[in-house]
């Protein structure tokens, strides 16, 4: 068995409670709010803290920190959350508890870098859309269990607070079990031609390929709809549909049930239809559909099935804008890079979202008025997944034979 599987895992054990630190947001705010006293300005910037400092930090994080052991970025990484994480919980004023979501948010960035990489190390260009489809995947369970289990945990350790310090505490114990699972894969047999590309300045790589560009640029419409609900819907849900904290959190739950099943199944569903492009431009198609009905009815079965289509089409297309760059065949630091860059831009759109519902809402005084400002913004997926040229690597490149029978046969190694 590929050591790296077990390596990952141990990596994935983190993947499980980042995002309850970040997701639970809109649940946690109606409480928020009220120990804080935050406006809803206020909370749109909140939610758009964990896009501002993935565009701020990408960059950066791509070309410096790539020339570092995976495994000890990683080490920093989970542990500098765990102290962001008890760092909110501790927060006493608005602008504390936004230092400490910014700055976590960061250590994701860093931590995400380093995947990558670990993952060109472990791994061949066959096995890479299972990977990446498995690591979205469990991202998006993390995602999950967060809206599935915040009203309720926050009931248990008795506030918003002490749930933060548990979660910071269970990062802190993460950091050792890395230390014992996690690897950095000796190189073995290099590749001279990328050798020699992975000691140069990755950067140049964004002046050569403009498919980089476009899958940096048209999901971030689709960011902008995504961070919009995760922040507001259930204070939409709490005050317009007359429904309590714990039905709106089983609700939303639907809503990463549809994400986490299109994160690990895009992946393999893209190999098996030899397409990557198609998982780009057709939710562009549905989600401004989807978003539309769910602002606007009021029949809780709608809704589920609605939240449910959302989430798929809302994440169908994250474990594709990982893929892409890998079947480049970039060298490790121009794929770091190229993953750096979508983090960067993507974000972007991400961070205007909840900021401009809250603006919305403010002037209008309709938080209905702010979710439906942006529900045509994914559009953009359909643009730029036109505009994409197609990159599924051949059946040659993959390693794979196609038999007589016409079922493909992968070569054995």
């Amino acid at each position: 068995m590929n050591y790296g599987w077990a390596v990952m895992g141990g990596l994935w054990m983190s993947s499980l409670i980042i995002p309850m630190v970040v997701v639970s947001l809109g649940i946690m705010l109606p409480q928020m709010t009220e120990d804080l006293s935050i406006s809803p300005v206020q909370a749109g910037l909140l939610g758009s803290a964990m896009f501002v400092s993935s565009a701020i930090a990408s960059l950066p994080v791509s070309i410096y920190l790539s020339r570092y052991s995976p495994k000890r970025v990683i080490t920093f990484a989970i542990f500098m959350a765990g102290i962001f994480a008890l760092m909110q919980g501790f927060a006493q004023t608005y602008y504390i508890l936004l230092v400490g979501r910014l700055l976590f948010t960061t250590t994701i960035v860093v931590r995400t870098q380093a995947e990558v990489l670990l993952i060109q190390q472990w791994f061949t260009l066959r096995q890479f859309a299972l990977v990446v489809s498995v690591a979205v995947g469990v991202f998006s369970s993390g995602q999950l269990v967060a809206l599935g289990t915040t009203a309720w945990l926050m009931e248990l350790f008795a506030g918003w607070r002490n749930l933060y310090y548990v979660l910071g505490i269970i990062l802190l114990i993460e950091v050792v079990i890395w230390i014992l699972i996690g690897k950095d894969k000796p190189k073995v047999d290099p590749d001279n031609s990328k050798l020699e590309e992975n000691n140069k300045s990755p950067i140049g790589i964004l002046f050569k390929e403009k498919t980089l560009w476009i899958l940096a640029l048209c999901p971030t419409g689709a960011a902008l709809a995504f961070g919009s609900v995760l922040t507001f819907w259930p204070t939409y849900a709490l005050e317009s549909l007359n429904l309590d904290l714990k039905t709106v959190g089983s609700l939303m739950t639907l809503f990463p049930v549809g994400g986490t099943a299109a994160s690990f199944l895009g992946g393999p569903l893209s190999n098996r239809v030899r397409q990557r492009r198609i998982f780009i431009w057709l939710p562009g198609i549905f989600l401004p559909i989807i978003y539309i009905i769910l602002f606007t009815t009021k029949s809780p079965a709608i809704i589920a099935i609605m939240l449910l289509f959302a989430g798929w089409n809302a994440m169908i297309w994250v474990p594709i804008l990982r893929i892409i760059p890998l079947d480049l065949q970039l060298a490790p630091r121009q794929t770091a890079v190229a993953v750096g860059l979508s983090m960067t831009i993507i974000p972007i759109g991400g961070a205007i979202g909840p900021t401009m519902v809250g603006f919305i809402q403010e002037w209008s005084g309709s938080l209905q008025y702010g979710l439906l400002g942006v529900s045509l913004f994914p559009i953009t997926l359909l643009i730029g997944g036109l505009m994409l040229r197609e990159t599924m690597p051949s059946n040659a490149v993959l390693g794979i034979d196609m038999s007589s029978s016409g079922r493909p046969e992968t070569e054995k190694g």
